[in-house]
């Protein structure tokens, strides 16, 4: 299995081997279960569907419940498909719970997440502006304002993609490199060193460090 599908708890802090105090965010994996499998034959690649947390059939679309009674898995809130092996996805049956051990302790990983929305703002919390340091007599309400944007008469317009105000937050962020800190089986809880995109109760994607894997497969194509 190549990741899970967690809830993130909220964030605390543990003392590790060496006695030192490591801040770590606590994700919920504990409802992680096969709901689908992808087939070269039928679908021309192979994959695992995971779905993730209890849901009543009537907060899904018929869709959604057609798709788990098929496949007679449970219904589940949340799916996230993972590209396998075929070798990899005959390790799994439709209704295999998958647990927090996927992950041992000092492994690195990759964490997906959504950011929080903090609405419309200003240049300077979106795109961390500086502003202006002039608060003299004779100057107003230009403090937190992003300047000029004009282009003159030659191209006469503003660019594509210039900092302005605007929407911030509500986009899919990507955490590299987290260090695992604990892993406990028995609740099915992930501590992952440091802050991870999203709010408290939000849905994370955990999947192993993409840069560890392709340093491994560097040393192995050196090696040949």
């Amino acid at each position: 299995m190549k990741g899970l599908i967690g809830k993130k708890i909220g964030m605390t802090q543990v003392f590790n081997d060496e006695g030192n105090l490591v801040p770590v965010t606590v994700v919920d994996v504990n409802t992680c279960q096969v709901v689908g499998k992808r087939t070269p034959e039928k679908d021309k690649y192979s994959a695992v569907t995971l779905g993730f947390g209890e849901v009543r059939e009537k907060n899904l679309s018929k869709a959604e419940v057609g798709f788990f009674k098929k496949n007679g898995a449970q219904l589940r809130r949340h799916v996230k498909e993972f590209r396998v092996s075929t070798e990899e996805a005959a390790g799994f049956n439709v209704g295999d719970a998958v647990k927090a051990d996927l992950f041992t302790k000092g492994q690195l990983v990759d964490v997906t997440g959504i950011t929080k929305g903090r609405g419309f703002q200003g240049v300077m919390k979106r795109w961390k502006f500086k502003g202006s340091q002039t608060a003299t007599r004779g100057t107003h309400e230009y403090r937190r304002h992003p300047g000029a944007i004009g282009q003159r008469k030659t191209p006469g317009r503003v660019y594509p993609n210039k900092k302005l105000p605007g929407h911030y937050g509500v986009e899919q962020v990507t955490t590299q490199n987290l260090a695992v800190v604990d892993v406990d089986v028995e609740k099915g809880l992930l501590l992952i060193k440091g802050t991870i995109a999203g709010h408290n109760d939000g849905i994370v994607i955990v999947r192993p460090s993409i840069k560890v894997a392709m340093r491994e497969q560097h040393k192995a194509a050196r090696g040949k």
